[in-house]
């Protein structure tokens, strides 16, 4: 599985680390059906059900927002991360 982008990473420093933007997604809708299948519609229909129209207008209103990150802020986001991960460990066990 991959972490699927709704918002490319490389085109959005604003959503590039927001998990709300990442879900899992095979291979080929990752690599191929995003470009030229119907992986986009498919991932936007998704991300509507999931989080509503008004946010996924916000997250595509904002795409092209700079976003401007310090030591600091990857610092907490680490942490963040981190716990995340540990608590998701906890499930698995």
């Amino acid at each position: 599985m991959h972490g699927g982008h709704f918002i490319p990473k490389g085109k959005s420093s604003f959503h590039a680390f927001n998990p709300d933007n990442v879900h899992l997604q095979c291979p080929g809708c990752n690599l191929y059906g995003m470009k030229h299948g119907l992986a986009a519609q498919n991932y936007t229909v998704f991300m509507i059900e999931a989080y509503g129209k008004a946010y996924v207008d916000f997250m595509l209103d904002t795409a092209n927002k700079p976003h401007k990150l310090y030591a600091a802020d990857y610092k907490e986001m680490i942490q963040e991360f981190n716990a995340e991960i540990n608590r998701l460990k906890g499930k698995l066990f």
